[in-house]
């Protein structure tokens, strides 16, 4: 049902309404949850049988609305919260892991996710959310007036993403209820995973890919990060699986895969293109970011946009320096 299901949620996408729950394939449900507020209106849950029992596929966002919404998807699938086996994040994302915590204490449902992903392993390396946000913010060049507000946005979310505990940390190659393979495929975050039903056809990308927009890069807080050829990286091996049917995070299935990731893939490519123009005549990720076009122009945009901004172009920043076009230094960066 590819077609008539990419074609109901992709409507709803464009109205900014939620879809009802759907069976994607035999033993798979999409459940649409809503993100209030939010220009991606909604995130899509998966729940697949496997010989393990059933899992899930992300976990929304923690508020009454998203969860009402799972429970009415899990009845739609003739399930319920304790008959889920175990919930596997594609990543640590607020709108990703949200009702880990409240599955697992309703049902019993263990929670699975990259160690790169977990802070309660990474906080030797990493440091938490915010701390990472905030070195981010200082290699970008970001003045003091701006960067307290956006980490005072950040906090919140913060909070939510580092209190996440898993039961099950999961790599590369692992086989989730022994047929859901997981895909290591960092970018969007550092421990991005997506998940390959080879029998069914499927594949879970999370924010990895998407049939619109371009993923946002990870924080590259540490010197030897480089989230942007991460992405390209993860973008190239996924255009060389095979699936039926990628199944996003957000907003609709995409039917033909390779040719969305290499489309992502060539804007990646534009961006860079952007940042090198820019750099030539700005010092730091901060200045460079109020030169590069934006959905809305730099003076209009609000403290949460900037961020985001300025976090995408310090990610593209890094993956210049590593290929030579732009010169390591202080100002964009390196340090």
């Amino acid at each position: 049902m590819s077609i008539p299901l990419i074609t109901e949620q992709s409507a709803a996408f464009a109205r900014g309404s939620v879809p009802p729950a759907r069976q994607v394939a035999d033993g798979v449900w999409s459940i649409p949850v809503p993100l209030t507020g939010s220009p991606l209106v909604s995130m899509f849950m998966y729940l697949v049988e496997t010989p393990g029992g059933l899992v899930l596929v992300d976990a929304g966002f923690d508020a009454e609305d998203a969860w009402q919404a799972l429970l009415a998807g899990l009845r739609a699938a003739g399930a319920a919260p304790s008959e889920v086996a175990a919930t596997v994040l594609t990543h640590n994302h607020p709108d990703h892991i949200g009702l880990a915590d409240r599955l697992r204490a309703e049902g019993g449902a263990a929670v699975a996710i990259h160690p790169l992903d977990c802070f309660a392993t990474q906080r030797a390396v990493r440091g938490g959310f915010l701390d990472q946000l905030e070195r981010t913010l200082l290699r970008a060049g970001v003045p003091d007036a701006d960067r307290a507000p956006m980490l005072r946005s950040a906090r919140r979310l913060a909070a939510h993403s580092e209190s996440l505990v898993p039961d099950l940390l999961l790599t590369e190659g692992d086989a989730v209820g022994g047929t859901l393979q997981v895909l290591h495929t960092p970018g969007h975050t550092y421990g991005h995973i997506s998940l390959r039903d080879h029998r069914r056809g499927l594949l879970f990308t999370g924010d990895l890919l998407m049939p619109t927009g371009e993923p946002q890069l990870a924080p590259a807080s540490l010197p030897a990060d480089d989230p942007g050829a991460d992405l390209a990286a993860s973008l190239d091996r996924i255009a060389g699986l095979r699936a039926d049917l990628v199944l996003p995070g957000h907003q609709y299935p995409i039917a033909d895969h390779a040719r969305r990731a290499r489309a992502v893939l060539t804007a990646h490519r534009a961006r860079l293109a952007e940042v090198t123009g820019a750099a030539a005549r700005a010092g730091t990720a901060w200045e460079i970011a109020a030169l590069l076009s934006w959905p809305r122009p730099w003076p209009d945009m609000g403290t949460t946009a900037k961020r985001f901004a300025v976090v995408q172009t310090l990610g593209l920043l890094r993956a210049l320096q590593r290929g030579g076009v732009v010169p390591a230094s202080t100002q964009t960066g390196s340090s």
